[in-house]
């Protein structure tokens, strides 16, 4: 089932409409104040990922020879996954330079 953009000439208000229903087989109407006179919108649109594409394109942002690279990789695919790995996953990641209270991240 389609989704469309409108926007009303009449009172500019932008609107997404379900387009195409069998049940409903008349042209849409702006819902805040009803007019049919409305323009229809060029929407931006989302592309399913998998997992695995999001952590490839990860991966090869991070240079494997610099520590700190690779410190944020593990930190962004875990952000990524939406999992809690726990304090021990953090412990494991911290580096020296964080001990010392310089923090080489964000």
């Amino acid at each position: 089932m389609p989704l469309f953009e409108y926007r009303c000439n009449s009172c500019s208000r932008k609107f997404t409409a379900l387009v195409g229903v069998v049940a409903d087989g008349g042209s849409p109407s702006c819902p805040s104040c009803g007019s049919s006179d409305l323009r229809k919108l060029v929407s931006r649109f989302a592309t399913a990922r998998s997992e695995e594409d999001a952590l490839d394109d990860l991966a090869d942002s991070a240079n494997p020879d610099d520590p700190s690279s690779m410190r944020r990789l593990m930190r962004e695919m875990k952000g990524e996954l939406g999992e809690d790995f726990g304090d021990e996953f953090e412990e494991a990641l911290e580096s020296p330079e964080d001990e010392e209270g310089e923090d080489d991240f964000i």
